[in-house]
């Protein structure tokens, strides 16, 4: 008796097919050959029958066979060629669906797979097969465990990272308020007290800014949707790092209609500040950073266009990992962790974010988001 598993196993179910079809076509091509050759008999015999009519028993019969039957027998040849090759098709035909047939579960893997995000695993359909060969639904299993062991990681490591950024919220805003108050009391200071102060403020800031984005990466909250004009949020945007620029000589510009969209307004205000601050932080001396509001079909279109050094093939697709930065040397006030939000934001908001090269320098952001909220 043959096991479940084995019958459901691939190389039992493509062996069998493999006989199955190699004797189909024995059997086929033996047939119309036979009856090839049966016809051939009979004419044959037909013709021995009218040359022996009137003739005695025992009398012998001189049978010649001229150059049309010579042509007959060639003839025959060319057509056992010719079933052969025709049943070869016809097999080697059916045993490709057979396999297509059989892989296209693990056609359906790969696709399961490929669509995995580690953010929307809780609402993410089972990778688990019910239906297949043995070892691809087997397959499917071993994936699943896999990717159930790296989210429950993933998502320790994530409620570490927001119960700690949390704790740190609390000390920041004490030092912050400790310096200020320093800085009020001290009254005029020497140039290098100066120096440590500054030093100070700029660091903390920057902590109290990744604690912030940690935050917002960890926050499961449904958007709120409303009507939001996105013109007079980017020109609100422009003015708070307007300073910024100015300090590393960067131009500011909106382009664009006013543009009303139904949209959670602190999401995307937090998403449009983390493109821009991104531009104005990798951008050249001198350089330029525009925002360009169009419409795009059902949907708004959002271009953030900088001047800066511009992104490698490679920078581009790992852009939007956490914590990766494409070049640090350039930069060190970053974490990683702008890019890896916006992402994520563009996810809650039913929009895309997409990287292209800015000619003839610097990179494009493009962000595309409903106009009527999600779809």
């Amino acid at each position: 008796m043959i096991g479940n598993k084995t019958r459901r196993s691939i190389i039992f179910k493509l062996t069998a097919a493999s006989v199955a079809l190699l004797m189909l076509m024995l059997v086929l091509s033996n047939f119309l050959i036979a009856r090839r050759q049966q016809d051939i008999a009979e004419n044959l015999t037909a013709q021995v029958e009218s040359r022996m009519k009137g003739k005695a028993e025992g009398d012998s019969v001189m049978v010649f066979i001229d150059q049309e039957e010579v042509r007959h027998l060639a003839d025959f040849k060319l057509y056992a060629i010719g079933v052969f090759l025709i049943t070869g098709l016809i097999g080697g035909g059916i045993f490709i669906l057979l396999i297509r047939r059989t892989l296209s579960p693990l056609a359906i893997l790969t696709e399961k797979v490929a669509a995995t995000d580690m953010d929307a695993m809780a609402e993410k359909d089972s990778l688990v097969l019910k239906e297949g060969a043995y070892e691809i639904v087997a397959l499917s299993e071993a994936f699943q465990k896999t990717l159930d062991k790296i989210y429950d990681n993933y998502e320790k490591e994530r409620l570490f990272s927001v119960n700690v950024a949390h704790e740190l919220r609390t000390p920041l805003a004490v030092l912050r308020t400790r310096v200020d108050v320093f800085k009020k009391k001290r009254g005029p200071m020497d140039p290098e007290l100066e120096v440590f102060v500054e030093s100070m403020e700029k660091n903390i800031r920057r902590l109290s800014d990744l604690v912030e984005e940690i935050l917002f990466l960890g926050r499961d909250t449904a958007p709120e949707f409303r009507p939001v004009n996105i013109k007079a949020m980017g020109q609100e945007l422009l003015l708070d790092l307007e300073e910024k620029a100015e300090a590393k000589d960067v131009a500011l510009s909106l382009e664009g209609e006013d543009m009303v969209l139904e949209i959670d307004d602190a999401l995307l205000g937090r998403a449009l500040y983390n493109l821009i601050d991104n531009g104005i932080k990798y951008n050249r001396p001198g350089g330029s950073l525009s925002i360009v509001l169009s419409e795009k079909g059902e949907d708004a279109l959002i271009t953030v266009a900088d001047t800066g050094y511009g992104m490698d093939e490679e920078a581009k697709a790992k852009a939007f990992d956490l914590f990766y930065r494409a070049d640090p040397s350039r930069n060190h006030d970053g974490y990683g962790v702008g890019l890896a939000l916006v992402k994520e934001i563009a996810g809650r908001l039913g929009g895309k974010i997409h990287i292209k090269d800015n000619q003839p320098a610097g990179t494009i952001f493009e962000f595309t988001l409903p106009k009527k909220g999600p779809r």
